[in-house]
Parts: C-alpha cells; sequence; structure tokens
C-alpha cells in the first residue's frame, strides 16, 4: 500500500484537516513518528505507550471525518461557511469534493491500521511481561477494527483492502469483497478479546473518554460494543444480539453511558472539530420530523441537540438550525454508547421476528431519551412500519455522532426517504459509497477498481 501510506503522512502534515474541519493554527501533535522511530530502534515500554497512545489520538480523527463527512452524505448536516473558506459544492453534493472526501476517512484510518502494525510487530521484541503484551495487544486491535470498521461503511460494495502491513514499501494491497471486509473486522475484534482476556491492566494510560473501560476487563466491554454494531452492519443479527449481551448495555444504565473521543483546549492537543457554528448547520428535516410529546412540545431530543439561529444560506440550501452538541471546543465525540446498543438489540430482534421484544427497547427509548408516549400495545403497524419507528428512534438518539442516517438509511435502501433542503435536483445527488482517494486509484492503473470510477447517485 506505498503510495496510498505516502499520500496519508502528505495530507496529515500538510493540514488538510486542519484547514477544512479544525482551526488552521491549531498544532497538532505528531504521537505516531517519533513512537514510529522509537519502536523499530527501541522498543522499550515508553516507546510501546506512547505509541498505543498514538493510535487513541489518530481514530478520533477518523471519528471526526464520520461525523462531518458521512453526516454530511447522510444529510445530517450541512458544511455552509462562504464560498473559499470551505467547500461549497459540498452543500448540494459532497460528492462533488472526491479528492477530499475520499480521502479523509480513507487516509486517516489507513494510516492508523499500519501504525497499530507497527506497534504489534515492535512487540515481538519489547521487553515487557507477558500480560502488558497480551494487554496491548488487545487495545491494538480493537483500534485497528474500529478503524476498518470507518472503511466497511463508506465504502461498502466496493470493497477495500484488508492486508495493511507495516511496510510503506508494499505495493498496493488486493481489494476485497464487503463482506471480507465485516469479517476481518470481526475477527480482529475476536482476537482482540483473547489477548485481552490474558491481561490484567494496561502498561499505558488512557483519555478521559474510556475512563469506563480502563482496564482489559472492561476494555472487553467496549470490543463487544463495536463487535454488536458491526454485526448489524452486516445483518447477522444473532451475532448482533450476542455481542449486546457481552457488552456495557443496559436498561439499569445511563443511556449515555459509554465511551468517548476526548478533545482539549490544553496546549499541543485539539479542540473538537465539529465546535464549528460558522461551518456547521443541521438539516431543517429534524425540526419537521419530530414527534409530539404529551403536551405537544417536540422530542426531547430535538429540543436538547438543535438551536434555532437566524437563517443561512448558500447556493440554494438555506437552514436556521445548528446543533447544540459540541458548542464547548472540549465536548467529546460519543464512541459507542448504551441508547445505541439498546437499540442495535431493538434492531435485531425485529429482523429476528421479535417483535415484543423489539417494541420494548424501542419504547425505553422512545420515554426515557425523548419524552415520548410508548407506541400502541398491542402495536397496529407493519414490520414495516415498525422498522420506520426504529429507525426514527436511532436518527433522533444518534444524529451527528458518526453519520448513522445514512449508513442506516444505506443498509434498508432508503436513500431516497432522506429529505434534503431546498428545491431536490440533480445537484443534490445521494451516494450510496464513498470514492477511493486519487493516491489509491493510480497505482493500480491499468486496472481501474469500481471504486476509482464516478458514481452516478440517486437524485432526490
Amino acid at each position: 500500500m506505498r503510495p496510498m501510506i505516502r499520500q496519508m503522512g502528505r495530507l496529515l502534515t500538510a493540514g488538510l484537516f486542519a484547514t477544512v474541519f479544525t482551526a488552521c493554527e491549531l498544532t497538532v501533535p505528531d504521537y505516531n513518528n517519533p513512537s514510529v522511530e522509537d519502536l523499530q530502534t527501541n522498543p522499550n515500554s515508553a516507546a510501546i505507550a506512547a505509541a498505543a497512545q498514538g493510535l487513541l489520538f489518530d481514530t478520533r480523527l477518523t471519528a471526526a471525518d464520520m461525523v462531518h463527512w458521512v453526516g454530511a452524505f447522510g444529510r445530517e448536516v450541512y458544511p455552509m461557511a462562504p464560498t473559499g473558506s470551505s467547500l461549497p459544492g459540498s452543500v448540494r453534493d459532497p460528492w462533488t469534493q472526491t479528492l477530499f472526501v475520499g480521502t479523509q476517512v480513507w487516509a486517516e484510518a489507513y494510516r492508523n491500521m499500519r501504525n497499530a502494525n507497527l506497534l504489534l510487530d515492535a512487540l515481538a521484541a519489547a521487553e515487557l511481561p507477558e500480560p502488558d503484551k497480551a494487554a496491548v495487544r488487545g487495545f491494538t486491535k480493537t483500534i485497528q477494527a474500529y478503524d476498518l470498521l470507518h472503511i466497511a461503511v463508506t465504502r461498502r460494495h466496493l470493497g477495500a483492502p484488508v492486508a495493511v502491513g507495516s511496510d510503506p514499501n508494499e505495493p498496493p494491497a488486493p481489494i476485497v469483497g464487503e463482506s471480507e471486509v465485516y469479517g476481518h473486522v470481526i475477527s480482529l475484534l475476536d482476537e482482540a478479546r483473547g489477548d485481552l482476556q490474558a491481561a490484567s491492566s494496561f502498561p499505558f494510560g488512557v483519555t478521559a473518554g474510556l475512563s469506563n473501560f480502563s482496564s482489559p476487563g472492561d476494555f472487553i466491554r467496549l470490543n463487544r460494543a463495536i463487535k454488536a454494531r458491526a454485526e448489524v452492519h452486516r445483518n447477522n443479527w444473532s451475532g448482533a444480539l450476542q455481542a449486546v449481551a457481552e457488552s456495557f448495555a443496559g436498561n439499569n444504565m445511563p443511556l449515555d453511558y459509554g465511551a468517548q473521543h476526548s478533545w482539549s483546549v490544553n496546549s499541543g492537543d485539539l479542540v473538537n472539530p465539529a465546535n464549528r457554528p460558522d461551518l456547521l448547520w443541521a438539516n431543517t428535516r429534524f425540526r419537521n420530523e419530530a414527534q409530539a410529546r404529551a403536551d405537544g412540545s417536540p422530542d426531547l431530543r430535538f429540543q436538547n441537540k438543535f438551536k434555532v439561529v437566524g437563517a443561512y444560506q448558500l447556493l440554494e440550501v438555506t437552514s436556521d438550525l445548528q446543533y447544540t452538541l459540541y458548542e464547548n471546543p472540549s465536548a467529546p465525540f460519543v464512541w459507542v454508547k448504551n441508547e445505541e446498543l439498546i437499540l442495535i438489540r431493538a434492531e435485531a430482534n425485529l429482523a429476528m421476528g421479535n417483535r415484543a421484544a423489539a417494541i420494548e427497547d424501542i419504547n425505553f427509548v422512545r420515554m426515557n431519551s425523548g419524552g415520548l408516549e410508548p407506541l400502541p400495545d398491542p402495536y397496529p403497524g407493519s414490520d414495516d412500519d415498525l422498522l420506520d419507528e426504529l429507525l426514527y428512534n436511532k436518527r433522533f438518539s444518534l444524529v451527528f455522532e458518526w453519520g448513522h442516517t445514512w449508513i442506516d438509511m444505506n443498509r434498508y435502501d432508503k436513500l431516497l426517504e432522506i429529505p434534503v433542503v431546498g428545491a431536490p435536483s440533480a445537484d443534490q445527488r445521494l451516494h450510496s459509497a464513498m470514492p477511493y482517494p486519487l493516491s489509491e486509484c493510480l497505482p493500480r492503473e491499468p486496472e481501474v477498481p469500481p471504486g476509482c470510477m464516478t458514481q452516478q447517485g440517486v437524485i432526490p
């Protein structure tokens, strides 16, 4: 994957991420390159710890791209800064920014996977107790699986490489199909669990966002939560239910309990890149779709996550809604939370014909997160009606957290049901997958994978 890896380094060094999605003057700490040098020459405990912490740093950058760009693909968010300071074409169609959009999630995820392999290679020569090595392996493989999941959900039927080596001079790895990509995610997670079970503590510190999972035993629960998400995305319903049962899901736990990606205003760190009221605007569909509570007020999730501001227009898109989730520059991103796991359980049960169990979990979220009345008992609607109700709750519970709207509507072939802001036209196409970056396509010529070809999308 030599050309792609080199492109990754250039992208991060050039600060494209900072230019578009964060303030240009931010200094991004280079956790990875010093760690790589230390790992290759002297893989001691300090170098191992620094490399493991570097993986956490980079995976949150990929998560930020998911919030922004996958959110834009699903029209959760419209990037609408004045022309010249953002990407105005992406207001209509994120695909028009093929080079940037196609590169961001891909580059950061694969860069982190490569660094994970460097860390795993270094463990063989490191003088660490075996339980500590097992802890590092389990942690690293879990992060690797999470990064590859970003690729799986954004490239979907196009497939992706999974054989990411640690040598930047390797030729491009073969592209495998979607099912094999998901299979590799699951294998990594299961291998990681075995390693974590052989460990007692992490030989490095974790961020505040992982305070609930700071030991290998607790981290297994996060590993299973990530697996639950992966399983439901590949329609393995029984596997999803088992993973939820082994995670931290529970109706006796706060709905927001889980793992988070941390940001801060501390020197040398990054502020939350979604703290951009000048750039990120919400789709007004959420006001139109919010269900009414018993007193006539809208769904609490709408009240708690959105605010009405002065209307702003760019091209044909106008919005007067912004998100309140990240008004603090140190506000964390959700990694996985209890509320999502309960809805995953509902989704899996519905798919398996367990309507009563699905309705119970949907009602729990409706009532405790949305302040809504429970569904009628008995529920008079069809399974399709209940699926729409489930997707409504996933949309409002998980909005602006990981691009869930686009991912879920894609999985159920409901892209055309995503309302766009402004008059529907050929300029506002909806796409079922993100493209490969140019740096991935050029080394593969004269063969051109489908992910390198222009995708027409669908017109709403």
